[in-house]
């Protein structure tokens, strides 16, 4: 069992990448149930999916017990912090998405050492993903967020193949789907190259 905690605002495309995840995980002809909430989204408000795989009962994922922490964006990273143990993978974008909130109020937006100090307290297990840059090298600068599947891909804590994700990416991706099975590719290289 796998449970996966996706974390983001509305516009990075989330509930997209959980889609993918759960298209992936049928394909491996595992069980898998998948949930969002997305209240404000459409607004950059925050974005929350899980995708449970395996023998579970319900989509709801309790604090301190994701196995992955996949967040799509610096801030949100913070935000999910009461689901993480010290057992949690963290895959982090490095992206950010400056609320209003903090730019009309002056407040200041964390450094991506000042969220990696943070996790570390809960998690010592993060890796961080410039996909932004991936997505664009891709030629599919939206695309960031098949980068972060990418890289839980490549990490390889699914048990997933890689060819179950590129068939979910072909299925669930109707536009540029040349460019999003590159930005994929680097983003589960990414994830390799982390385990190394």
């Amino acid at each position: 069992m796998v449970d996966i905690y996706l974390v983001g605002v509305g516009g990075q495309g989330i509930i997209t990448a959980s889609k993918i995840i759960g298209e992936a995980a049928m394909l491996a002809g595992q069980k898998v149930i998948l949930s969002e909430t997305h209240g404000m989204a459409q607004r950059g408000g925050s974005v929350v999916c899980t995708a449970r795989i395996g023998e579970v009962s319900g989509p709801l994922i309790p604090d301190a017990s994701a196995d992955v922490v996949l967040s799509f964006e610096l801030l949100e990273t913070l935000r999910a912090i009461c689901k993480a143990s010290e057992n949690t993978l963290v895959i982090a974008s490095t992206e950010t998405w400056v609320p209003l909130s903090v730019s009309t109020q002056r407040m200041r937006y964390p450094s991506a050492e000042e969220v990696r100090k943070r996790f570390e307290s809960a998690s010592n297990r993060a890796v961080f993903v410039n996909s932004r840059k991936m997505a664009e090298e891709a030629g599919a600068p939206i695309s960031s967020n098949v980068v972060m599947v990418g890289a839980l891909a490549g990490i390889g804590i699914t048990g997933i193949d890689r060819g179950h994700f590129e068939a979910a990416v072909r299925r669930t991706i109707s536009r540029k789907v040349d460019e999003n099975l590159k930005a994929f590719s680097y983003g589960f290289d990414e994830g390799k190259k982390a385990l190394a």
